[in-house]
């Protein structure tokens, strides 16, 4: 169905051909989750091409494909898709030119310009993508899947918070917490922030000592049959300040509204000035995060990329987070991040840790 789609919107003709080269784009279209693959979409085939190390998974994972082993040794990527063109009769060909680079597309590009069937060359980004942006009720139940294993794998560790702990020894025990509950990797790597370090948005969790009235940020998420979770929450290790309970009361604030304002077909900036109103009217203005999310699927990032310039539509079927967040450089940043899905029944919270702020 996601190939035919694909087609549809794509090759206009019999004759025409489409390259993908995104390891994710062909595990969307295909279901096999290896390495040094490419795609081949033609009038009437469908080709996986790889080698020895992943011929026989992709045999049982991409049922509805010609997989071909190539030698390569014996034989370029760019001669066997030249090959395959020919044999096909193809005369348009289209191809991912934002996932190869120059080097190997020119070598490709050699031996199909050679070929006198062919007759135009074309890049297309974005293609899979847009289909990607949509997700089926298995995709949904995938990433909540993901979400309930983040949910208790930091559920697990927030007894383990103490003094002296490090940023790097906690985001590791949270790590192999994901992993004790089933998740394949980790979705991105965890950000695990104490204090003013806690102001690094996407910062590296070091070994910086838990000390009491310090934040403590945590942005992390699993992984389950290749889709992925992206939740953060924001604590404070011991007797919070009145400062921390108001910054955190108004990021609260600011991500209830944007809940509250979430409805199918509204587009990104629509949703983003909900959120925007609350923080840009504010004493931290100046501190406020520039966007308030993504859409995550099978890529943490993915369409849509939600902030003032997003027009694109949020419809049912989008799984997105919703994530504003205040970041003062020398004092720290709170943020409250979770995955929401928009469903034949309306909006679906998948992260589902508390979020009241807890002095630890």
């Amino acid at each position: 169905m996601k190939v035919q789609r694909l087609k549809e919107q794509v090759l206009k003709h019999s004759s025409d051909a489409l390259l993908i080269f995104s390891d994710i784009n062909i595990r969307y279209l295909s279901g096999f989750s290896g390495h040094a693959a490419t795609v081949l979409l033609t009038g009437t085939n469908n080709y996986l091409l790889t080698d020895y190390r992943y011929v026989e998974q992709a045999k049982v994972q991409a049922k509805d494909f010609t997989v071909i082993c190539r030698e390569r040794e014996k034989q370029s990527l760019a001669s066997l898709i030249a090959e395959l063109i020919q044999q096909d009769s193809c005369e348009q060909l289209m191809f991912e030119s934002g996932h190869i680079n120059v080097d190997q597309w020119r070598q490709i590009e050699s031996d199909i310009s050679k070929l006198d069937t062919i007759k135009g060359i074309k890049p297309v980004t974005g293609a899979v993508e847009q289909l990607r942006y949509l997700k089926s009720g298995q995709e949904i139940t995938a990433i909540s899947q993901a979400a309930q294993i983040a949910d208790q794998a930091l559920a697990n560790i927030l007894p383990l918070i103490k003094e002296g702990i490090t940023e790097r020894e906690l985001a590791i025990e949270l790590e192999y917490q994901m992993a004790l509950l089933g998740s394949e990797e980790v979705s991105f790597a965890t950000i695990l922030l104490f204090g003013e370090r806690s102001a690094l948005p996407h910062g590296i969790p070091s070994n910086r000592k838990l000390r009491p009235g310090d934040l403590i940020l945590v942005d992390f998420g699993a992984v389950m049959n290749g889709y992925r979770s992206d939740m953060t929450r924001t604590y404070v290790f011991g007797k919070a300040s009145a400062e921390q309970k108001q910054v955190y009361q108004l990021v609260r604030d600011a991500q209830q509204a944007a809940l509250d304002a979430l409805k199918a077909g509204m587009t990104g900036k629509e949703l983003y000035r909900h959120s925007a109103d609350i923080l840009l009217n504010s004493d931290y203005k100046a501190f406020a995060g520039e966007g308030l999310g993504h859409g995550v699927g099978l890529e943490l990032h993915e369409l849509p990329f939600i902030g003032p310039a997003c027009s694109q539509s949020i419809d049912k079927g989008c799984v997105i987070t919703i994530e504003p967040g205040i970041y003062i450089p020398g004092w720290g940043g709170i943020r409250i991040e979770d995955d929401v899905a928009l469903t034949a029944n309306g909006v679906e919270i998948l992260t589902r840790a508390p979020k009241e702020l807890l002095e630890l």
